[in-house]
């Protein structure tokens, strides 16, 4: 007796629905497709507890005839595709003939459609699998599709499900998704009986963005657009300073076919070369059109990978677009300002012209040095804020900049002299060597103000504010509020949520300005950062010493001293360099001497 053997048909439908249906969202996916294959204009789709106890789908596309209902309920019954020929250009979603099965072997459902022209519909009723009713039922024309108590059959995979907001936030993704690609399509999303999101036809790709995305994300797109042959891309995509720590809004679609690919993911991070740090994502919505003969889309059974026949193609295509118009804004040619101190090379040069120019011409900062004491002036009279918190009691304000190093604790113990600053922006240490130490001062104090915060977590002085602060709250920011509430808490915020969806904030930590303190919560609330340390660096970075501020001796040695305290005191919070140094090999090379 032959020890192989065919498995039965309900066997075999629920092994194929381990790879189809992975979740309540993925029969959303897949019987929103199903929709939008049939034409529909249309879209209802409705939740109960996640998708776990119910989602249907109706719409009002091409429907079914009586005869085709139980074929489509038969694995690899499709009317999508007849012939090996045409599978190699598949230009609808499904193809397969294995979704409808294989969601029915682990559900009860309920198909109901009815046909252009007829005057009523026909339904068929199964129970994992098997057929329990069928008959006539009065509808519209179009398809309804109920799917109930997913996975109930099927214990290991049930207790395999997140929790209730989760599976219904990953259904509501999934909705989202094909709302975003077919905007000539009217779509509402219904959770627990309440209407959460609905698109109406004709609406643009950035309106329906806004009514998903904070506003201050929207605000920051931009659209492009770019042919090459039979292929294009469209779409929306971040400028640099629009950023997050997590790729959850980058979306691809390939001829409108949602896709997750790490080659696209590449093209896009390469794109963004040196104008984003390796840990942040910017935020875009990119839709990829190639002649269907060019992909494989029948990689995965759901459906969600593809394969390109010219990757190197794509690549090049996605790297130019968004590359041609974020080059509109960060490498556009500035304007040399009248007031520029540095020479002219056509004028002023000293190397073009026989006239001897004066020492005094070359200054650290872009000022000529007729200002230069009208601004010794302005640091004597300024009341700095930094005084201090950087110099000690026993150190007394310096009048004007000397040419001796002032003498000031760690610097005079380690041997390290201040020099100056250069563009308010960075500070001249010079060293026994006679090298230089090039700091840079904000990313200095990040570091300082990143290891202030986190040593005093949960014992941060609260600062009351007299007027309390309002700030709006989108609805999808409520998650992340409720995520990272007791962390606010302990660092000495507090807050308020009215029943308008108004945040108030009525204190704040004493290290924080007013408006330092509401940028840095917009930051948190955005989604930027939710982790406990980027808690901390968002923090450091919204109370630190801005580039183009200026600073006294003093406090230029003050900060320098709690730098070198620090634990890591070469790179900022965010990993960028802080220190620089130049010495006599570094300087060779500049002048090309070796």
């Amino acid at each position: 007796m032959s020890i192989i053997r065919v498995l039965p048909p309900g066997l075999q439908n629920q092994i194929a629905a381990g790879e189809v249906v992975e979740r309540p969202s993925s029969v959303v996916k897949e019987l929103m497709e199903n929709s939008l294959d049939a034409g529909a204009k249309n879209i209802q789709v409705h939740l109960k507890a996640g998708g776990q106890s119910l989602i249907q789908v109706s719409d009002d596309g091409a429907g079914m005839k009586p005869d085709d209902l139980p074929l489509a309920l038969t694995r690899h019954a499709t009317s999508k595709i007849s012939d090996i020929n045409e599978l190699s250009r598949v230009s609808s979603f499904g193809f397969r003939g294995e979704a409808l099965p294989s969601i029915a072997s682990i559900s009860q459902l309920t198909i109901s459609s009815c046909p252009a022209g007829h005057n009523e519909g026909f339904f068929i009723k199964l129970l994992y699998g098997k057929e329990m009713d069928k008959g006539p039922v009065a509808m519209p024309q179009g398809t309804r599709i109920k799917v109930e108590n997913l996975l109930s059959n099927v214990p290991a995979r049930l207790k395999f499900l997140k929790t209730t907001t989760t599976e219904n936030k990953k259904c509501v993704e999934a909705f989202i998704r094909h709302c975003l690609a077919n905007l000539g399509t009217d779509f509402e999303l219904f959770s627990e009986s309440r209407s959460m999101y609905r698109f109406f036809p004709g609406e643009t790709l950035l309106q329906r963005l806004e009514v998903i995305w904070p506003s201050q994300i929207c605000e920051n797109l931009q659209e492009i657009n770019l042919d090459n042959d039979d292929m294009s891309i469209t779409g929306l995509v971040s400028k640099p300073e629009s950023t997050q720590a997590r790729a959850d809004r980058i979306l691809f679609y390939v001829n409108k076919r949602p896709v997750n690919d790490r080659m696209l993911m590449s093209a896009l991070r390469q794109a963004y070369k040196g104008r984003l740090i390796s840990r942040e994502y910017p935020q875009a919505v990119l839709f990829i059109n190639v002649p269907s003969m060019d992909i494989d889309v029948n990689v995965h059974p759901a459906k969600n990978e593809i394969r390109f026949r010219n990757e190197k193609q794509v690549f090049s295509l996605i790297v130019r677009a968004i590359g041609s118009t974020l080059s509109t804004d960060i490498y556009q040619s500035a304007e040399t300002s009248s007031g520029s101190s540095f020479p002219d090379i056509s004028s002023n040069n000293p190397y073009t012209d026989n006239s001897e120019q004066p020492a005094e011409n070359f200054s650290y900062s872009k000022r000529d040095n007729t200002d230069q004491e009208s601004l010794f002036k302005r640091l004597r009279e300024k009341k700095s804020d930094y005084y201090s918190q950087f110099c000690p009691p026993e150190v007394q304000s310096v009048d004007s900049f000397s040419s001796q190093p002032p003498k000031h604790g760690s610097a005079t113990i380690k041997k390290i002299s201040y020099m100056g600053q250069v563009e308010n922006s960075y500070l001249l240490f010079s060293k026994p060597d006679s090298s230089l130490l090039i700091v840079d001062q904000h990313a200095a104090h990040e570091r300082v103000m990143f290891e202030k915060i986190k040593k005093g977590y949960q014992k941060t002085i609260i600062k009351r504010l007299a007027i309390p602060e309002s700030i709006f709250i989108h609805s999808s920011q409520h998650e992340v509020f409720e995520n990272i509430w007791k962390k606010l808490k302990n660092l000495g915020f507090i807050l308020k949520m009215t029943p308008d969806k108004k945040l108030i904030v009525s204190g704040i930590p004493d290290f924080m300005s007013h408006r330092e303190a509401l940028s840095f919560l917009e930051d948190i609330l955005s989604q930027k950062k939710q982790d406990l340390d980027e808690i901390f660096i968002t923090m450091a970075c919204r109370t630190s010493i801005k580039a183009g501020t200026g600073m006294t001796p003093d406090e230029a040695c003050g900060l320098m001293d709690k730098l070198l305290s620090c634990d890591n005191n070469e790179f900022c919070p965010h990993g960028r360099p802080i220190i620089r140094i130049l010495g006599g090999k570094e300087l060779e090379k500049m002048f090309k001497r070796k």
